[in-house]
Parts: structure tokens; sequence; C-alpha cells
């Protein structure tokens, strides 16, 4: 599936998908999604499942905020980290201001923005063709349908 942009929302991070899988709680439940080959996974609240009825085949957009997703230089696994979607991917656009960077990155299926710190971009010497790790917790991933 393919990048797709929904004018009325801030979020620039929009990806179509395809529910893999959905497991529900008591009050919240796990959602998965294939965007492209890639894994997603979403915590979300039961009554919003129940509330859009998604299930498994349904087409469901993937919305992260550019603040949420944390980068890592690289292309390995974090095992050690509990932040469940690690997205690899190759930076394609990095640019700076004086306090803060915005970071596009290729993935399978789209595209991810990334906005950090400038600070932390120069830690890491982040640049356009370095291989990346895309971190975003399944708590800070969004559902549209």
């Amino acid at each position: 599936m393919s990048t797709t942009e929904t004018k009325d929302l801030t979020t620039r991070n929009q990806l179509r998908g395809t529910v893999s899988n959905v497991t529900t709680g008591s009050v919240m439940a796990e959602v998965e999604i294939e965007v492209g080959g890639q894994d997603f996974v979403a915590a979300v609240t039961k009554h919003s499942v129940d509330r859009l009825g998604l299930k498994q085949g349904d087409s469901v957009t993937v919305l992260v905020k550019a603040t949420e997703v944390m980068l890592a230089k690289g292309s390995g696994s974090y095992e050690e980290l509990t932040t469940r979607n690690q997205i690899p991917g190759k930076v394609t656009a990095v640019e700076t201001g004086s306090v803060m960077a915005e970071v596009q990155i290729q993935i399978d299926g789209g595209e991810l923005v990334a906005a950090v710190t400038k600070h932390s971009v120069e830690r890491l010497g982040l640049s356009k063709g370095d291989d990346v790790v895309a971190l975003v917790k399944a708590t800070e991933v969004m559902l549209g349908k």
C-alpha cells in the first residue's frame, strides 16, 4: 500500500494498510496492520475498535505524528527496547533548523517523517542515504478507517 494524505489533519505520517489481526482485552486492543510488507502495531481502546468496527482485512490509515517518531542509526534490531514498531528505512532528506530537524525516511510502503532535535541529528551524524530504524511506540499509533 502507499502513503496517503488527508489534508485536514496535521499528522504528517499517514500510511495506508490492511488490518492483519485484532486482539481485544477488557479495556485496550492491539491492532496489527500490514503496510507495504512492514508490520505496524497500534494499541488503542477496545471502544475505538468497536466504534470503527475494525476486523481482519479492513483497510485503514496508520497515523503517527512526526514528533512521536524516534530514530536509531543503522539497520539493526533493538530487542532490548519495549518499542514494538521498529521500521527500517533510508534517510531521503534532512532539514535542520536552529533547534529542531525534520528527517524524511523511505520505508517499505511509503515515507515517514521524524521531527527530532538538531542536537540528535548532529550527534548521530544523520544525512541523506543513511540507514535508520524508525521507532514508534504502539500507543502512539492512531488509526483511521
